[in-house]
């Protein structure tokens, strides 16, 4: 397991959301190179990550659920937005 992974594993056990110290103890690496590893998954849109503080968004929920399969939790994901066009088509925005 990679240390991204391991790192949506714990967002996900922490209800979502964590400070980057709590990150860096729960996976034994320094508090720099979680700050760095949490940099790169919010590049990849998976958390936001802000003021040291670590969120889960919808694509890293998804990740974080394919590999928690034995917990069941409740996932929050956005939906898209749904308009219809002039030619009466259904259209999705994401």
């Amino acid at each position: 397991m990679t240390t991204e992974e391991q790192i949506l594993e714990i967002l996900w056990d922490q209800g979502g959301e964590a400070p980057i110290t709590t990150i860096a103890s729960l996976v034994k690496i320094s508090v720099d190179y979680a700050r760095m590893i949490c940099r790169n998954l919010a590049e990849k849109d998976y958390i936001k990550f802000d003021l040291g503080i670590a969120k889960l968004k919808g694509k890293g929920k998804l990740e974080a659920a394919k590999r928690k399969v034995d917990f069941p939790q409740k996932i929050v994901v956005e939906g898209p937005n749904v308009r219809i066009g002039k030619k009466r088509k259904l259209i999705l925005d994401y």
